[in-house]
């Protein structure tokens, strides 16, 4: 399905000439539609990931139009030496740095080596591969709303966060993940700031819903899906929201933040806010006829705090994030890069249905 049909080019994006563009962590969920959206509009992807020699990881996109002309993969990892990722940053124009390893439910003292270390490290090892290549003249970072919130309620009741605001509750004990993508930023704009070449764009997108291009996609958010499509969020469900966005969105902001000439700072990435219950009904509305049992109520803190970590929702978020919702301002996008977001329902219909077609997901 073309990425532009349904999503279609932004005025930037039209009127940008082809580019070379080194894209990291090209395997990744997030990372699909973005490649995708890049090839359609005629640029050249140098993209890296730990094993591009590995066909049954790459193939989603080495099948993709225009892919065979314009895609080159290149093997570079997170915690690689310096200059690990200098090959494929040659003769680039832009670069889109996405590579993070992204584990929410992870074991006491693991932390530092399996989050923290790898994404500030391989943002640092990025971005210095970016120092020594003088034709990038932007980097887009995918940060994430985890950078700048943690507890929903940690600036009192009703705080609408901007991009202004930065996570004060995260820690290496305390929504780990969260931590490693305030740090890995905080590495970004810092070394951003240190020269005067290149600019930083950053995208920070919440929860990430929609189709994605590979049965191997792991998203955190189709894990989600996953739970409610296999009854495993019958009959209740943890009582929490998210800030969500449709992932052919999320690659539309990193396309056109990278070419807009007005594109600076931070962007806010979410459609709105949704509860974990009503992107259930979302889902069986969507399928009346199947036999899903959407969940009919909801699971106390306490329930949570007890079974929460054999069903994957560590203690930490059951603190810090049942019982809530966060609410994002999202108007700095809209009103600077002119951008506009798509039905969140529309991303969580299209996404079941790429699980279901793709064999992620059994018919129900």
């Amino acid at each position: 399905m073309s990425q532009l049909e349904k999503h279609p080019a932004y005025p930037a994006e039209k009127d940008h000439g082809p580019a070379v563009v080194c894209v990291t962590g090209v395997t990744g969920f997030v990372c699909g539609p973005i490649v995708a959206r890049l090839l359609e509009l005629g640029h050249t992807v140098h993209g890296t990931c730990r094993a591009p020699e590995k066909a049954d990881t790459v193939a989603h996109l080495t099948s993709l139009p225009g892919a065979a002309e314009r895609l080159k993969l290149f093997k570079a990892d997170l915690t690689g030496p310096e200059g690990s990722f200098d090959e494929a940053m040659q003769g680039c124009d832009y670069v889109i740095h996405t590579a993070s390893p992204y584990i929410v439910n992870i074991k006491p003292g693991e932390a530092k080596a399996r989050l923290l270390d790898p994404a500030v490290h391989g943002t640092a090892s990025v971005l210095g591969s970016v120092n020594r290549t003088p034709s990038v003249k932007r980097v887009v970072l995918t940060s994430s709303c985890a950078a700048i919130y943690g507890n929903p309620s940690e600036r009192g009741q009703g705080h609408v966060y901007t991009e202004e605001d930065w996570n004060p509750t995260a820690s290496e004990t305390t929504l780990p993940y969260y931590y490693s993508k305030k740090l890995a930023e905080e590495k970004a704009w810092e070394m951003a700031t240190a020269q005067d070449r290149w600019t930083l764009v950053v995208i920070n997108p919440a929860a990430i819903m929609g189709p994605p291009l590979s049965s191997r996609s792991d998203g955190e958010s189709l894990g989600m899906i996953t739970k409610i499509l296999t009854g495993k969020a019958y009959p209740l469900c943890p009582h929490m929201g998210v800030g969500m966005v449709d992932i052919r969105d999320v690659a539309a902001a990193h396309s056109l933040a990278m070419v807009h000439p007005g594109a600076q700072g931070r962007y806010i990435c979410v459609c709105r806010s949704i509860w974990f219950a009503e992107i259930a009904r979302v889902i069986k509305e969507a399928y009346p006829d199947s036999h899903l049992k959407p969940p009919v109520g909801s699971a106390p803190k306490w329930l949570l705090w007890a079974v929460g970590p054999a069903i994957g929702l560590p203690r930490d978020m059951v603190t810090n994030l049942v019982g809530q919702c966060p609410h994002f301002n999202n108007s700095k996008i809209q009103a600077e890069l002119g951008f506009s977001f798509s039905p969140i329902e529309k991303a969580i219909s299209d996404a079941v249905e790429a699980m279901l077609r793709l064999g992620i997901a059994k018919p129900f």
